[in-house]
């Protein structure tokens, strides 16, 4: 570790969005460590419960921050990647967003075999930037970077995400205004209509 600076990167972002493939592809170009944050709850036994209406297990985010704590003391290069990475990182993390127009989500959800539940609930999330003003709350605006995967390579994100790190591309947020978009409409009417 001598002559390296810590470098500590969080993805997080909606399921579905590419956060697993870019993480492995960022660590493995950084030769990092990668920290699959689902994995890891479930490797260490930090899993709370099994929510059944959810479809997805709740863990216990104080120990799965130790956990990654306990990495940190032994690795200087990692990457954790999870919904709630941005919440067991510290504070001098890089913190990348990652978006997917939510109709293009909803495909790839029901695509993978998520339950009608599952897919509203993170669609809503990704519609609404949930996992950005989590991580703004956590982290503040100017530790935060948000990249719509949307059309984009996994290297393309990856390219970015060093650009970014090596300051060759300035930070930003607000890159992706879903509601705005007319295919919101569409997808604002379906939500309805499961809720109803």
């Amino acid at each position: 570790m001598e002559g390296r600076r810590r470098l500590i990167i969080a993805i997080t972002g909606s399921p579905g969005v590419g956060k697993t493939t870019i993480a492995r592809l960022l660590a493995e170009r950084l030769k990092a460590l990668h920290i699959d944050l689902s994995k890891l709850a479930i490797e260490r036994g930090l899993v709370e419960e099994w929510d059944e209406r959810r479809e997805t297990a709740v863990v216990d985010i104080k120990s799965v921050r130790r956990e990654v704590e306990k990495l940190l003391e032994s690795h200087d290069r990692v990457v954790v990647e999870g919904h709630y990475a941005h919440d067991v990182v510290p504070g001098d993390a890089w913190i990348f967003v990652l978006r997917r127009e939510p109709w293009k989500l909803r495909e790839e959800l029901e695509h993978r075999g998520y339950g009608e539940g599952k897919v509203k609930e993170n669609v809503e999330a990704e519609l609404l930037d949930i996992c950005l003003s989590e991580a703004i709350e956590s982290h503040g605006a100017e530790r935060i970077h948000e990249i719509d995967t949307t059309d984009k390579t996994a290297e393309e994100v990856v390219e970015e995400m060093i650009e970014v790190m090596e300051e060759r591309r300035p930070r930003r947020i607000g890159v992706a205004d879903w509601l705005e978009k007319p295919e919101a409409k569409t997808l604002l009417e379906w939500l309805r209509d499961i809720s109803n």
